[in-house]
């Protein structure tokens, strides 16, 4: 049982041969290393360039390089990539047509270079934690939400922190507008409270400015002089200290991994967006990547949005938000749950020249819907084979004899991921011919029960070489008739060339 999950060569990138390049198109120049969630490859003018965001740059190099054997967008043949440049690491970014730009770092400087005087015409989305501000509307972005992140507060787990467990909502208002200073004020160990915050312009810094103002009654919180900036979503500067704490993408958290944790108390949920011009909207490859039907929406999107720590929102077919290009921060955090799928498959040779294939599908949500296509190698032996109380089932004639192996393949109705299993058999070039007959009384007729599994066609019954009774299998099976059999005889039973011997027994008086 696998996941049918296979990732091409073009994911996989040669970084030797893009480090090379880092004066060509659409990489960091010399004066920048190659980050890890950048693009792969060499982008071209007709590839899909995104900048922005730190929250979501794992997340859209998911999307559209492939994860954890799951492929992503550029796998496909769509005649354009994504091109998605990591926020952080600096340098500096040269595009197709040579515009060079300092790597916007975060969701504000990514949407600063679609419009105004940092319009960069190369740039054609701009990844965003934030809904849109009013500058944003006012210059006709557009925002596709694709995905919901939660945001809580991070504490160090590396070392253990004077936090207590939990912070409220009020309580943190009083953290960063310097009401409280010391954990033990909050029911922690004693400590100097050290609070954090990301760098201007990132979106997960507006929205938690947001949620201040919200939790303090609508009023903007005016932030205390020990608020620190620190880039958005760095573990570093949390982890070795017990008194730090900073807004965290509860996604980005799961990428961090033990060196922090999160408090319980305040947490808000938020959508996740890529921006574009409104002029380009409509343009085909930014619809078939973001819009309601684009890839970013498919159910093929979904366990790379996961993978990053995100949960992706469920279509507008489905009462969702996802693709629907909205000014307005959206709300409709539905996701679309996506089930897990597995096939088990199994391949029995039933007779000469025969393969039984049974194909068992299951999923934690039950027996998902789709059907189930068998192959051997490239060849495909049977396709689109309906799934009937959890089994999709095939019967293969004319089959060569010797070892054969066949994978059945769930092509999955909606909400379920694909899944694919593979099966040896060994088949045989004879047939099993069982005969058997009951003990009769002398001078009466003998009826013997032939059973060829799978068989179909004339089986006889022979005495010597003589033909005494022939009949056509049935499902296999077929009944012959010795007449008037007055002693113990041994008959020979033929289908084609092969044979096999049965005794009728006769009683004694």
């Amino acid at each position: 049982m696998k996941a049918s999950k296979t990732l091409s060569g073009s994911v996989l990138g040669v970084v030797a041969a893009v480090a090379a390049s880092t004066l060509a198109l659409g990489v960091p120049s010399a004066s920048a290393a190659q980050e890890a969630y950048d693009p792969t490859f060499t982008p071209v003018a007709a590839d899909l360039i995104g900048v922005g965001s730190d929250t979501t740059e794992i997340s859209m190099h998911y999307v559209a390089e492939g994860f954890d054997g799951f492929p992503g967008f550029n796998d496909g043949d769509a005649g354009f990539r994504i091109a998605s440049f990591q926020a952080g690491g600096g340098g500096q970014l040269t595009f197709p047509q040579g515009t060079t730009i300092d790597r916007p770092n975060g969701s504000g400087a990514g949407k600063s270079r679609l419009y105004g005087d940092n319009n960069v015409a190369e740039v054609d989305f701009a990844r965003s934690s934030s809904a849109l501000n009013t500058n944003e509307v006012n210059a006709g972005l557009q925002a596709f939400p694709f995905a919901v992140d939660g945001l809580k507060l991070a504490v160090s787990n590396a070392v253990p922190t004077n936090a207590p467990a939990t912070i409220s909502a009020a309580d943190m208002v009083k953290i960063y507008d310097g009401t409280v200073t010391d954990w033990s004020e909050l029911g922690g160990k004693p400590g100097v409270i050290k609070p954090l915050i990301p760098q201007a312009g990132s979106g997960t810094r507006s929205f938690f400015v947001a949620q201040l103002k919200t939790a303090n009654n609508g009023v903007d919180v005016a932030l205390a002089g020990s608020v620190t900036e620190v880039q958005e979503h760095d573990p570093a500067p949390i982890q070795g200290d017990a008194n730090a704490v900073a807004p965290f993408s509860t996604g980005r958290a799961k990428a961090a991994g033990s060196a922090i944790k999160l408090t319980e108390g305040f947490a808000a949920n938020r959508a996740l967006y890529n921006v574009v011009r409104g002029a380009d909207l409509a343009r085909a490859d930014i619809q078939a990547v973001f819009g309601p039907d684009g890839f970013i929406c498919s159910d093929a999107a979904a366990p790379l949005i996961e993978g990053s720590g995100f949960l992706q929102l469920a279509r507008e077919a489905n009462g969702g938000a996802c693709g629907v290009a909205t000014q307005a921060a959206t709300s409709n955090f539905k996701t679309n749950e996506v089930a897990e799928t597995t096939t088990d498959l199994a391949a029995t040779s039933p007779s000469a020249g025969k393969v039984t294939l049974t194909a068992t599908v299951g999923s934690t949500t039950g027996v998902p819907s789709g059907t189930v296509t068998f192959t051997e190698g490239e060849d495909v032996v049977a396709e689109d084979v309906a799934i009937v109380a959890g089994q999709a089932k095939v019967t293969l004639s004319g089959v060569e004899a010797g070892s054969h192996t066949y994978t059945a393949t769930l092509t999955p109705g909606e909400g379920f991921l694909a899944s694919s299993d593979d099966a040896t058999v060994v088949v045989s070039d004879e047939v099993v011919i069982k005969a058997k007959a009951k003990t009769v009384k002398k001078g009466k007729n003998a009826k013997v029960k032939v059973t060829i599994a799978g068989a179909e066609g004339e089986v006889a019954l022979l005495k010597g070489t003589k033909e005494i009774d022939s009949s056509m299998l049935k499902s296999g099976k077929a009944t012959l008739v010795a007449k008037k059999v007055k002693k113990t005889t041994k008959y020979t039973v033929a289908f084609g060339e092969q044979t096999t011997k049965v005794t009728v027994k006769v009683k004694k008086k």
